[in-house]
């Protein structure tokens, strides 16, 4: 039986990978392109620098093919899965076809394209991209137990979904469609960051840190430049980074030393910020940082008991920030982001970061008496729901044309509440950071 089982499951991975014409895989050009060095497969721990291995190449279309399949499964019953969501209240209420859109659409896209960033309306956006970890991937959004905690809900994802509309599915990108019908970049569906067709160019992947962002810089260009609807230097593009939950998490503690670590980072965000400005025009990025480290640990200490156990694998670093070294290095973390961001070199009239700092108090906007609420994390209370996406979305899109409001618990537990609108007096998005 189980050698049957096997050849099937083999069967299956040869149609996969014969049959999905939109998966693509030029990691070895890109990661050589990138500089990352090839070398033989040890146990132990290479010198600092990036380096892959002959398995690694040998493996990651027999893994990718694996992650597929078990992605397309679940999917089968995504009907009955969406269903038991909304009964558990992890999905946002449907909007009635009777209620209006919350801002007026006139004047939402300049009568000439605009040649300053500064300038740029909502409308003027014609593509929308993702970078970054799972909590744009969409994982697990939608998952009900171990198996699927892991399968990519990447359509409902705030920065880079498009699945559905406003009404069922408030995401950045579904609000933009509002304003210019031709957007494009969105994923469509739910899929994996590799299935082109459906992703597009939303290539969040799980458990990506900051030192991963260079070779995602590159995959996406290469994506830009192969896409026929794609006029690299004449199209808006606001590409959405979020990244930094897993450097906290799984990097920092075992990293050789916390200098070592910051180091890295220091680099490879630098790094991913010049290859951006050098080879994508009239870009604006939404730089979502992660908070400080002490409300990171607020958050996590909140998990019900059920989830408390899952800790050490979600976050191998948690009990470990009673060190003062590595405490000291988390702290330093985000600010040192947040320089880099706001380096001269990477501000002109077609190219702009904006970090958005709206994590910042969400341990204590989705919790009560001391305990996460668990209508916005998915099942495993690490990564958000599809209501908790849906109100990230709203209070990116406020932080994009206005200012967010961090204190609100009702506006933080009601996509609709508070939601900001372009006005005649401030009819553009914001090129400036809201973090101090």
């Amino acid at each position: 039986m189980f050698a049957l089982k096997l050849l099937l499951l083999l069967l299956q991975l040869f149609y996969l990978s014969s049959a999905r014409p939109g998966f693509e895989n030029y990691s070895t050009r890109l990661l050589q392109r990138h500089g990352v060095k090839r070398v033989d497969f040890r146990l132990v721990s290479q010198q600092e620098g990036l380096y892959y291995t002959e398995l690694d190449t040998a493996m990651r279309d027999i893994l990718l093919q694996m992650r597929n399949l078990s992605q397309q499964t679940v999917l089968a019953q995504f009907d009955w899965i969406r269903a038991r969501n909304v009964e558990a209240g992890r999905m946002q209420l449907p909007v009635l076809q009777s209620e209006p859109f919350p801002c007026d659409l006139s004047g939402g896209r300049s009568p000439k394209v605009p040649k300053d960033v500064r300038q740029l309306r909502p409308g003027d956006i014609d593509i929308v991209a993702t970078c970054g970890d799972s909590s744009n991937s969409g994982t697990g959004i939608l998952g009900l137990g171990e198996l699927d905690a892991f399968v990519e809900y990447r359509g409902y994802a705030y920065t880079g979904g498009g699945f559905e509309t406003w009404r069922t599915a408030l995401t950045l990108p579904n609000i933009l469609k509002l304003y210019n019908p031709r957007l494009y970049g969105y994923a469509v569906g739910h899929s994996l960051g590799a299935d082109v067709n459906v992703a597009r160019f939303n290539l969040a992947e799980p458990m990506l840190n900051i030192q991963d962002l260079p070779f995602q810089a590159h995959v996406l260009i290469e994506r830009f430049r192969r896409d026929p609807r794609v006029n690299l230097r004449e199209h808006w593009k606001l590409l959405s980074i979020q990244v930094g939950a897993n450097d906290l998490c799984s990097e920092l503690c075992h990293s050789p030393n916390p200098e070592h670590f910051l180091r890295v980072v220091a680099r490879q965000l630098h790094e991913t910020f010049r290859i951006l400005k050098e080879h994508v025009p009239r870009l604006l990025i939404n730089f979502i940082v992660h908070p400080d480290i002490d409300e990171l640990l607020s958050l996590l200490s909140r998990a019900p008991p059920k989830c408390v156990q899952r800790m050490p694998y979600f976050c191998s670093c948690y009990n470990r920030y009673n060190d003062n070294t590595l405490y000291d290095a988390a702290k330093r973390f985000l600010r040192l982001q947040l320089s880099i961001a706001a380096l001269p070199e990477f501000r002109s009239a077609d190219f702009a970061i904006v970090p958005h700092g709206i994590l910042r108090n969400i341990s204590s906007l989705w919790s009560e008496q001391g305990v996460m609420v668990k209508h916005f994390f998915a099942n495993d209370c690490i990564h958000y729901s599809q209501l908790g996406h849906a109100v990230l979305a709203k209070q990116l899109w406020n932080n994009m044309v206005g200012q967010a409001d961090l204190t609100s618990v009702e506006e933080w537990r009601r996509p609709y509440k508070r939601f900001l609108c372009p006005s005649p007096k401030r009819p553009y998005l914001r090129t400036e950071s809201d973090v101090l």
